[in-house]
């Protein structure tokens, strides 16, 4: 958009807002799209239009479109003014011809137009979607050109099939090929011929055309016709009247013939047919027609020889059909033009023809009808290629049904070099082909049963170790498909010891399955592409098939990650547990020893050392129900005031949501125990008035926990601390690594927690 428009649309900065908004969105757009601006339709466009526009862009831009694209001026005048109106346009393979690179081209296009609003509300220009389909239309068209070439060469075949002589093949050829040209098509049969010239006997012609008898010069054909003629190529001449002589010319015009395609056909010099295209006028012909007529005669000539020529078996011949005949392989010959001279016995005692149905094209009879077109189409175009030849169909028995056979020939040459035409054998394959469709069918039926499989697993050959199967679990495991590589250079895989370096080569599973040992519950380490580490389990073994030789080695991979790490949490907590036992006892021990102090307990010292059971058990209760992971503080403390005296709503708590680990947890209970009975027995729960305030916070990583008695009795330091005082300012202290204060304030009793926050925090 840096370019100047005040020529077209004036400055940017003064464009209508509708304007800017749609060229915001026009520029933005992956897809070729077009603004035709104003009655005038002045062009904005994006890069990928600028790809349409080719060597037209950058001149486009800013003009009105009708002098953008003069070719389709009219076509754009149609769109400017239906969009103009506020209606919409589609079109879809459109045809146009455009000048794009200096000359005119066919293009189509999926088109579609929408108005664009003004800021007044009213339409003040179009938008047009531009998606190129020439490729495409290009692409159909041509599909099905070869579509319909081959449906009438089909045609053509079954057409002349059944006909043994020449005038009836050229006459069908020329019916069926002048149909399909659009032109008319007259034909000549029985011509005689030496080295330069030869005589027209019109005796056998195409109705409406005169019997002729004359002399005409080879020349007349093309001035290279004799070459032609003597190899038994069609000759095309695309203008019979182009650098003839008089004489030449009054020839051709005494055949009526004005321009021609002339397709002779020799046989043994002798010049036996010709065919020639009659119509009023010269003709261009175009490469495919040219081409197609090529094929065309081709085909009708070599039909023409097969059932006219003569095979004359030489007595080496007759012993090569002798031994043929009792051979267990169907044997088949062809001359060079394709024309079938000699199938053996047992074609026809396999097939049920009669002796000699087969010969010419008459062997595709006995082909299944679906595969008749496309095996007679492989046999010509290998025959006009003079290549090997092998097809695969459904060959009929003289039962009636049909089994699968394969046919293969090699092309025949005399000693100088000339091609004589086939020799080729066909193999009843059917049960072959049944046991490799079933072996086929099993290892798909195999296939999907490993990759379904939700075990990782690999098969690998033991001549070399490349894995030559590695289904979907493994490459989610692994997290990457299988790499092209041998048993030497496994170690490009991710297997790292427990040091994380790379895992040794004879450490793979599958190393060692190939070199022919069996491995059982082999745990390893591996480094997915991704950086992740997982744990796996693998198992493989070589597979001994029943030659007893292993010709592949497999590999079962199960990824134990979460299993180690549950293995290992709970370890954790067995520790845990045990530590905690061990201190639990010690506690126990200790509050005993506080609690039954003096020779005979008292019920005071018997209910003291009850209810700090009771509150060492409220913990554990709470501690078990979070699986020993984590304990909310809030409900820690409520369920522990809430067991010395129910009625809670004396006690008022205020701080965020934080977690505590266990330790610390059981700890803090004690402490919230002790506080509560103290308060309950001396301080302010002791009043019908007295209530308890805890706060707490967390600032800096740290937790500030703050307990406060109000509404009860003066309170005044004691002269010694009790048990009770001492756990919470040591014990809590130590368990927290920070400071417990416990303060006698005149208000009521005060304890102060300051310490680190811990990590569950």
């Amino acid at each position: 958009m840096a370019r100047d428009w005040s020529d077209s649309l004036g400055p940017v900065e003064n464009w209508p807002l509708s304007l800017k908004a749609a060229t915001g969105l026009l520029l933005r757009s992956p897809v070729p799209m077009a603004m035709l601006w104003g009655s005038d339709g002045i062009m904005l466009y994006n890069d990928a239009y600028s790809v349409i526009a080719a060597s037209r862009h950058p001149q486009l831009l800013g003009r009105p479109v009708r002098e953008g694209w003069p070719e389709v001026a009219d076509f754009n005048d149609h769109v400017m003014k239906v969009g103009l109106a506020n209606e919409t346009l589609s079109f879809r393979d459109q045809e146009m011809v455009l000048h794009r690179h200096g000359r005119p081209e066919t293009v189509f296009f999926d088109l579609d137009y929408s108005p664009v609003l003004g800021d007044d509300g009213r339409p003040a220009g179009v938008l047009a979607v531009v998606m190129e389909t020439t490729g495409r239309v290009e692409a159909a068209r041509a599909q099905a050109a070869r579509v319909e070439r081959l449906a009438f060469f089909d045609r053509l075949s079954e057409a002349i099939r059944d006909h043994r002589e020449p005038g009836g093949i050229l006459q069908e050829t020329a019916r069926l090929l002048g149909q399909h040209l659009g032109v008319s098509i007259v034909t000549f049969a029985d011509l005689e011929a030496d080295e330069d010239t030869f005589n027209i006997r019109g005796d056998w012609a195409a109705p409406g055309i005169r019997s002729i008898v004359g002399r005409y010069s080879l020349d007349a054909f093309g001035g290279t016709a004799t070459g032609a003629l003597r190899n038994g190529r069609p000759l095309i001449v695309r203008d019979a009247n182009a650098d003839l002589s008089p004489v030449e010319a009054g020839a051709l015009a005494e055949l009526g013939i004005a321009a021609a395609v002339c397709m002779p056909y020799m046989q043994g010099g002798r010049l036996a047919a010709l065919m020639a295209v009659n119509h009023d006028q010269p003709r261009d012909w175009s490469p495919d027609e040219l081409s197609l007529i090529s094929e065309v005669t081709e085909r009708s000539w070599a039909h023409v020889i097969g059932f006219r020529s003569a095979v004359i078996l030489s007595e080496s011949e007759d012993r090569f059909r002798n031994i043929a005949d009792h051979t267990p392989v169907m044997l088949w010959m062809t001359d060079e033009s394709g024309y079938c001279i000699y199938l053996n016995r047992t074609w026809y005692e396999f097939t049920g023809q009669e002796q000699g149905k087969g010969e010419g094209f008459g062997w595709l009879d006995a082909i299944h009808e679906d595969d008749r077109p496309g095996t007679e189409r492989a046999f010509l175009a290998a025959n006009e290629s003079q290549a090997r030849y092998e097809a695969d169909f459904r060959l009929r028995r003289a039962d009636g049904t049909y089994r699968w056979c394969i046919d293969a020939a090699a092309p025949r040459f005399d000693g100088t070099g000339r091609y004589l035409g086939y020799v080729g054998s066909l193999i009843d394959v059917d049960e072959r082909r049944e046991a490799v469709e079933r072996v086929r069918q099993s290892e798909e039926q195999l296939r999907a049963v490993i990759d379904q499989m939700p075990v990782g697993v690999s098969i690998a050959r033991v001549s070399d170790g490349e894995i030559v199967n590695y289904n979907q679990a493994m490459e989610e495991i692994l997290g990457h498909k299988a790499l092209p590589v041998g048993t030497t250079e496994y170690d490009q895989y991710g297997g790292i010891d427990e040091t994380g370096a790379p895992l040794a080569l004879e450490s793979y599973p599958l190393y060692r399955a190939v070199q022919g040992e069996t491995v059982t519950d082999q745990e390893l380490r591996y480094r997915r592409p991704d950086g992740h580490v997982v744990n796996l389990l693998a198992n493989a073994a070589p597979i001994i098939d029943h030659d007893r030789q292993a010709k592949i080695a497999v590999v079962a991979i199960q990824d134990i990650t979460q299993r180690k790490a549950a293995d290992a949490h709970q370890q954790l907590l067995i520790n845990e547990l045990s530590h905690r036992a061990k201190n639990l006892l010690a506690i126990i021990q200790s509050i005993a020893q506080q609690s039954f102090r003096g020779d005979d307990p008292t019920p005071a010292q018997l209910a003291r050392f009850e209810g700090r059971l009771g509150a060492l058990s409220a913990a554990h209760g709470i501690l078990t129900q979070e699986k020993w992971e984590a304990v909310p503080l809030r409900r820690l403390i409520c369920d522990t005031f809430t067991a010395v005296r129910s009625d809670d709503e004396r006690f008022r708590m205020d701080g965020p949501d934080l977690l505590l680990p266990p330790k610390v947890a059981v700890s803090l209970a004690m402490a919230v125990h002790e506080l509560a009975t103290n308060a309950l027995k001396y301080g302010s729960l002791s009043s019908e008035t007295g209530t308890v305030d805890i706060r707490w916070r967390k600032d800096d990583g740290r937790l500030h926990l703050d307990w406060k008695e109000h509404g009860g009795p003066p309170v005044t330091a004691p002269s010694r601390r009790g048990f009770g005082s001492r756990m919470i300012e040591r014990g809590l202290s130590a368990e927290l690594g920070g400071s417990v204060v416990i303060r006698f304030e005149p208000s009521g009793v005060r304890c102060i927690v300051d310490a680190p926050m811990p990590a569950y925090g």
